[in-house]
């Protein structure tokens, strides 16, 4: 009879499942440490702060969570639904941190309460936006959920079970097309990141919406809402309500703004008091808190902040957005090993590294900011053998985590790798490409390379490298792959430092930069031999522009050829410094370039190829009597931007000057900077026998080239006509001018 009593009384408290916070319930909370840790992460989850603001010596330790919005044309929700969430938000979803608003009032007035909060609601639901009506596949949906990811945080089976991230009961809120729309883009309704966007396909949203939302019973009840004046009255109701209960302080809406209404200060709260009290008073939110999760909060609140680390801000974050679901950080955590099966790949023989998703230990030293931020964003996946997914989780906690990962993962007394003048000890594209083929260390019998499959396993593109990795974390790694990714199968062959190929003199740092040299130059050179094939040396230029230095016609022994994905294409002498040749079409064929045959020079492929003058592209000029000279400019190379397009840099003196090319229709746009003012700089822009004008500013040449440049004017001189532009300068002595060339 006694364990009867002791199980009747216990049934209201195992009704309501506490609220489920994977940065909590994952993470150890035993030592005193552990628990004022656990108890940030659940004041930072359950947007304590957005009722109790936090003081300037607490700022660092608490932010606020943004609640989901109230409603998007990507998210709305049904009267019926609505009604259930408002009456009881841990019936719909269990391990909900929605906290029961309403729990003090009785059965009456919570009915009234629930039916005027709904109203008002709901009349700021915006029309759903345009959905796409697609069949989906229950079977193909459960087998996306237990492999791109899904199954890592939410329960594996897809039923809420009080400790993992809880769906709710998703086809009682959505229509099919509803919920793929919400997959497609859930941070559009919920901007704190918790639920990230997966990249999937339209089909596959599909997919998984018929899953979800057949994998309980759906609830049959419906509930209208009233009409006429009755109508009106309840939503003033409801909206005077939505103002005293605080909603505002958590969710936003897209037609209301109603600000904030705080309460007491979180460094002022009586911990015993209020929401963490076991039976909170009626007017106060009822999370339905376990007596652990108190603890912690109370730990937290009852601790003298203190300065966080990179490293903790970086793990506080990490714990929040629940990285560790999927990834292994050292001082974290790693995945549950039961859910390990549901790591699977495509690819054939490539082991746990071919599924599991890599280690985050030291990933702020090994990835580039802009690689970093790309990766958080869950934008170009490298490893498509891999069938889980990197998420989006929003461009602020990109923003964060790329900046702290670089400073929490900083390796001290690095040494750089050499570079940019030190010829002696740099790499070359030659010795590189050798050491990549089958010839020396046949990286590619497991590596891809530019989208070619290796001739083994199908590991990742090594073309991926230089956009990804830093450059002395590359070194590194290769010295010793299994100090960076224990249990690799990433042999090392420089073993202590030490080179096994005769390549390069077995120079290890010279072997390793010539690598580096080559996977950075690999767009405009040849493939390793083993993967080259006869007659493969036509240049064409993908996604980004190809800038290739060659011996050419038209453009001299120091040519440098820009081909651009848009088929339009320039080369420029950098010998005499000045722009040489236009064309449309086929690029170039290297192979003359690459076999080291220095005759005969390589001519454009194209069709409609238009020679400019020679000489340099810009003179001081004391008076227009004087001759264009043949000198007078210095090369300093070029720099390339994030798209790969090239700026050419010379200088005139000590007048700077940048060139560059971009396409524009049919055309190449012009763009010249100079930065240190000098009098009578003059640009020539071409040479003809006659020009014909139809408008100002625009010329033509008897070889149907065009070129619209302001300012520009003719001069006659020794026999022949030169449209020249003078540079005039600003205040600051910058100048900034721009040409376009057409031609037919």
């Amino acid at each position: 009879m006694r364990s009867a009593v002791i199980i009747v009384c216990l049934i209201p408290l195992l009704a309501v499942a506490q609220p489920v916070v994977p940065g909590f319930d994952r993470f150890p909370h035993q030592t005193p440490t552990e628990l004022v840790a656990a108890g940030e992460v659940l004041i930072n989850e359950l947007n304590c702060i957005g009722c109790h603001a936090a003081d300037k010596s607490q700022s660092h330790l608490f932010e606020t969570r943004a609640a989901p919005v109230l409603f998007t044309t990507h998210n709305s929700a049904s009267a019926s639904w609505l009604r259930h969430w408002l009456n009881d938000p841990h019936d719909l979803k269990p391990g909900t941190i929605m906290p029961d608003l309403l729990h003090g009032l009785t059965e009456k007035a919570k009915a009234r309460a629930v039916d005027s909060l709904r109203h008002y609601l709901m009349s700021l639901a915006p029309p759903l936006g345009k959905t796409v009506e697609t069949s989906g596949r229950a079977s193909a949906g459960k087998k996306l959920y237990e492999t791109i990811g899904c199954a890592q945080c939410h329960a594996p089976d897809a039923r809420d079970n009080g400790r993992d991230s809880p769906l709710g009961e998703l086809q009682q809120k959505y229509t099919q097309e509803q919920l793929a729309q919400f997959l497609l883009n859930p941070l559009h309704s919920r901007p704190a990141g918790r639920m990230p966007r997966v990249p999937m396909t339209q089909k596959e949203a599909s997919h998984l919406s018929v899953f979800l939302r057949e994998r309980i019973p759906s609830r049959k009840d419906f509930f209208a809402l009233a009409n006429g004046p009755a109508a009106l009255k309840l939503r003033g109701e409801g909206k005077a309500l939505f103002q005293k209960m605080r909603c505002a302080n958590c969710h936003s809406t897209l037609g209301s703004k109603i600000p904030p209404n705080l309460s007491m200060p979180l460094a002022k709260l009586d911990p015993t008091q209020g929401c963490l009290s076991h039976k909170p008073p009626k007017e106060v939110p009822h999370f339905y808190l376990k007596t652990e999760q108190i603890k912690a909060i109370t730990a937290a609140l009852s601790a003298e902040p203190v300065a966080f680390t990179a490293q903790e801000k970086t793990h506080h974050r990490m714990r929040q957005l629940n990285c560790t679901a999927c990834h292994v950080r050292d001082g974290l955590g790693k995945p549950d090993p039961t859910r390990d099966k549901f790591f699977v790949t495509t690819g054939n023989d490539l082991g746990d590294e071919g599924r599991l998703p890599p280690l985050l230990t030291g990933v702020g030293a090994k990835l580039t900011d802009s690689a970093l931020h790309k990766v958080l964003r869950g934008e170009e996946a490298v490893r498509p053998y891999m069938t889980t997914r990197m998420p989006d989780f929003g461009e602020i906690h990109a923003k964060f985590l790329k900046r702290h990962f670089a400073t929490a993962d900083v390796r001290p007394n690095v040494k750089p790798t050499p570079r940019d003048g030190k010829e002696n000890q740099v790499g070359r594209n030659k010795y590189g490409r050798e050491l990549v083929g089958v010839k020396g260390l046949n990286c590619i019998t497991c590596h891809q390379l530019g989208g070619r499959k290796s001739l083994g396993i199908q590991a990742m593109d090594l073309a991926h490298s230089p956009d990804r990795l830093r450059p002395e974390w590359f070194r590194d790694y290769l010295i010793n792959p299994a100090s960076f990714r224990p249990g690799t199968r990433m042999p090392s062959f420089w073993p202590e430092g030490k080179a096994i190929s005769k390549i390069s003199g077995r120079n290890t740092p010279r072997q390793i930069d010539s690598i580096w040299v080559y996977l950075n130059e690999f767009e405009q050179t040849r493939l390793p031999e083993g993967l080259e094939k006869k007659g493969s040396f036509v240049l064409k230029p993908g996604k980004r522009p190809i800038v290739f230095r060659t011996f050419m016609e038209g453009a001299g022994t120091h040519a440098i050829a820009i081909g651009f994905p848009q088929g339009i294409h320039a080369a420029f002498n950098s010998e005499q410094v000045g722009w040489s040749l236009l064309w449309r079409g086929k690029f170039l064929n290297a192979e003359s370039t690459w076999d080291d045959r220095f005759t005969p020079l390589a001519p454009p492929l194209g069709e409609s190829v238009v020679t400019l003058q020679t000489g340099p592209a810009v003179a001081l000029l004391k008076n227009l009597e004087q001759s264009w000279p043949t000198g007078g400019l210095k090369m300093g190379g070029y720099r390339l931007s994030k798209d790969g397009i090239p700026t050419l840099l010379y200088s005139q003196g000590t007048t700077k000057i940048t060139d560059t090319l971009t396409p524009r229709g049919k055309g190449l746009r012009r763009q010249m900077e100079f930065t240190g003012a000098k009098d009578n700089l003059w640009i020539r822009l071409a040479t003809a026998e006659v020009f014909g004008s139809g408008k100002s500013g625009v010329w033509s040449t008897n070889t149907k080239l065009y070129i619209t440049a302001r300012n520009s004017q003719i001069r006659r001189i020794e026999g022949m006509s030169e449209l020249i532009m003078p540079v005039e300068f600003d205040s600051s002595g910058k100048s900034t001018m721009e040409i376009e060339w057409h031609w037919q």
